[in-house]
């Protein structure tokens, strides 16, 4: 009498139509991946790698964001970004685009050498760019990139290590070189070796 009680009780494995769902889920377990009867493997565990490709394969989220998000990927660390973090920096582009970097040093890494950071040849060619925005190393407001002078090879470091220190005012760079060292650049004469020295 207790056992046919028991069967009756909704969720019980002895609930028919439960049992019935479970059956028709594991025989379709079964047919995409075979186990043998020795080895009993809980379904959750086959259905990890396809959970992972479907996390992995639907796009890095590394590409161009509308110029208005708030959020990204930065093409070079991967690593997420705000666009209100005091280190961000943005490359803008004419199609209303922009890539965002978690650091001026990840967004000169790209201007210097784009080709190896796997975007389109869209965001790859100069000429697109509207206008680089990074922030002021004193007062963390958004600066033109192109108008600053970033301090190179300083004895002070970013969040992530050695960094390029972007200056809005040129003389509050030179005050700061005075204090801990570096050279005083423009985005144009930061090269690719300059940025792999900074960040090796």
């Amino acid at each position: 009498m207790r056992k046919k009680r028991d069967a009756e009780k909704p969720g019980n494995k002895g609930d028919a139509a439960t049992r019935g769902r479970g059956d028709a889920a594991r025989n379709w377990i079964n047919v995409l991946v075979p186990v043998s009867p020795r080895l009993r493997v809980p379904a959750s565990f086959l259905l990890l790698p396809f959970a992972f490709l479907l996390f992995t394969s639907c796009g890095s989220g590394r590409g161009a964001a509308p110029a208005n998000a708030a959020f990204g990927k930065c093409p070079v660390c991967g690593m997420n970004v705000k666009a209100s973090d005091d280190w961000t920096a943005e490359i803008y582009y004419n199609d209303q685009t922009k890539l965002m970097f978690e650091s001026p040093g990840d967004m000169l890494a790209f201007y210097t050498s784009p080709k190896a950071y796997g975007t389109d040849d869209a965001h790859q060619n100069r000429a697109n760019i509207e206008r680089i925005v990074v922030k002021d190393y004193q007062s963390k407001q958004p600066a033109d990139a192109r108008q600053v002078k970033f301090v190179y090879n300083s004895k002070v470091e970013g969040p992530m290590g050695p960094e390029f220190l972007p200056f809005a005012k040129k003389e509050d760079a030179e005050a700061f070189i005075a204090a801990n060292g570096g050279t005083l650049l423009s985005l144009d004469q930061v090269t690719s070796e300059m940025v792999r020295e900074v960040r090796k």
